[in-house]
């Protein structure tokens, strides 16, 4: 569902992008009577495309783990854009619609922003031993450790939370390496951890991950 949601709501953005521009690029190049054709003519389907990149970002909205300062920011300038824009398409108005325009852009690249800000180091228990070369290392310990501390905001401490378009992790299918690309590189809402974990952190989460499997 979240997969779904997530796609439906990039490819809306898009859309909804392409739209202004095309309005936008219009009303510089002083064709204001071919804006408000365009406008008329595409007005339904500009409407359903606006309806669904509000409704599958509220959805988004309440199946996020953690709601951050970048993303409020993101809500507010898409929340002041919109309206904006409409009023400056409507009333021709040059500067309502460039800046509208800006800030939707804008918007995007906050979403960003977040994205990467979600990979925040936190310490480990004292007890936790890390170095790789000491007699009492446990891989095991190491990953769960790590995994209660970067993971378990989405995934639960039981890996079957699914927040934030987290999988299950009890019935994953992901062969090891598998699971090691994906801490590595991310997909969709997760991050990459490539430039943040060390090779023996990445081993350690992935030793632990694959034993909360219940298949």
């Amino acid at each position: 569902m979240y997969t779904g949601l997530y796609h439906t709501h990039k490819l809306t953005i898009s859309i909804f992008i392409l739209i202004y521009l095309i309005k936008l690029i219009l009303l510089l190049s002083g064709r204001k009577e071919t804006m408000a054709k365009f406008s008329k003519k595409f007005l339904p389907f500009e409407i359903v495309v606006s309806s669904l990149f509000l409704i599958t970002g509220i959805w988004l909205l309440f199946e996020t783990s953690e709601i951050r300062t970048l993303f409020i920011v993101k809500l507010l300038v898409v929340a002041a854009a919109v309206p904006m824009a409409f009023i400056g398409f409507k009333k021709q108005n040059t500067a309502m619609a460039v800046l509208s325009f800006v800030m939707i852009i804008a918007s995007y690249g906050i979403a960003e922003m977040n994205k990467k800000s979600m990979v925040k180091r936190l310490g480990l228990p004292n007890d936790i031993i890390v170095d790789t070369s000491n007699p009492d290392y446990s891989s095991l310990a190491h990953g769960k450790a790590l995994y209660n501390t970067q993971c378990v905001v989405c995934h639960g401490v039981d890996g079957k939370q699914q927040m934030s378009g987290a999988k299950d992790l009890t019935v994953s299918t992901l062969q090891r390496s598998e699971v090691i690309q994906r801490i590595l590189e991310g997909k969709l809402t997760m991050p990459p951890y490539g430039d943040h974990f060390t090779k023996a952190e990445v081993e350690a989460i992935t030793d632990y991950v694959l034993t909360l499997r219940t298949e």
